[in-house]
């Protein structure tokens, strides 16, 4: 099969950008082939949420970790302008991203 994507260049959103982006239409394709409406995916390594979007995109479920604090709120403020109704929470606390933001400014108070 061939894959034909567009590549990401400058910023993925509205006051949003990562040095690594690549193209959802990658991702997405790759999870149309190998997975079904429904199936849960894990993504290890989340970056700017690229698999995350796909996921959405495709009506599979998405689980993400990243270890940068910086790339989390890049990939959920990118979820979350390309889908402002789906609510985005931190699944051990059930907190909403504005929560934890909020708590974090707060210094973990």
């Amino acid at each position: 099969s061939v894959v034909t994507a567009t590549r990401q260049r400058g910023s993925i959103g509205e006051g949003i950008d990562h040095p690594a982006v690549f193209p959802v239409a990658l991702p997405q394709f790759v999870i149309e082939a190998y997975s079904d409406p429904g199936d849960l995916l894990f993504e290890p390594f989340c970056g700017s949420g690229t698999t995350m979007l796909a996921a959405q995109r495709t009506g599979r479920i998405g689980r993400s970790v990243e270890i940068a604090p910086e790339y989390v709120d890049v990939a959920v403020k990118r979820f979350q302008q390309n889908f402002p109704g789906v609510p985005v929470t931190l699944l051990g606390t059930g907190q909403s991203f504005d929560e934890v933001a909020d708590n974090r400014l707060e210094g973990g108070k």
